[in-house]
């Protein structure tokens, strides 16, 4: 089941960065390093924060061969169809879930403390969405619109509490992984976001003439 999750993470992720790719109109060159950046990214900066050597898709580089053949089947589906309302931002959740918790697993497994793994599983999630987002010139998606690190937060903590209580570690991880999805998808759908710093000057009066 992992194995099968591993690569289906890495999958989606790579077609959520590929349609954000195509939507800036990028050549096919520019769709595969997107998406590639958007599927490895945060692992691969899990990894080098951890000090975890080899970095994962350089130990087993098939990692490479599902980014490079997702981004290259949405580039050919894409040009063919027209893509379903909120495919990006599903297939994004997807990734979100998953990623989340093997990178607060992965932290776990090397013996580090709960709020380190807690922060690893949260950049594992996010970090390659940021990436994304400031290749293709966009405000990252984690800072703006529906909530986006909240769901990672929260799945994350909830995996870390379940194991602590010795838990079983796959009802643990996918208890982990639902929330994480529900509420990503939850915040998509039905528009829920943090609340934004709005910062104006309208209401300041213009300084009179002497």
């Amino acid at each position: 089941m992992y194995v099968f999750l591993d690569f289906f993470g890495i999958a989606v992720f790579a077609i959520s960065g590929a349609l954000v790719a195509g939507h800036k109109k990028l050549d096919v060159f520019g769709v595969l390093v997107v998406a590639l950046v958007t599927c490895l990214g945060g692992g691969t900066l899990r990894d080098l924060v951890l000090n975890a050597h080899p970095v994962v898709w350089i130990a087993n580089t098939t990692y490479l061969g599902v980014g490079i053949i997702s981004a290259l089947a949405t580039f050919v589906l894409v040009r063919l169809k027209r893509t379903p309302l909120h495919m990006l931002e599903v297939c994004d959740a997807i990734g979100l879930a998953f990623f989340t918790i093997a990178g607060t697993q992965k932290a776990q497994a090397l013996g580090h403390s709960f709020e380190i793994c807690l922060l690893m599983g949260i950049m594992t999630g996010v970090a390659g969405g940021v990436l994304r987002d400031i290749i293709c010139n966009e405000i990252p998606l984690i800072f703006h619109r529906e909530i986006y690190a909240t769901p990672a937060i929260a799945g994350s903590f909830l995996y870390l509490t379940l194991s602590y209580f010795n838990i079983d570690t796959d009802v643990a991880a996918l208890s982990g992984m639902a929330v994480t999805l529900a509420s990503r998808l939850a915040g998509v759908y039905f528009n829920i976001s943090l609340p934004a710093f709005l910062f104006s000057e309208d209401g300041k009066e213009s300084p009179k003439p002497d």
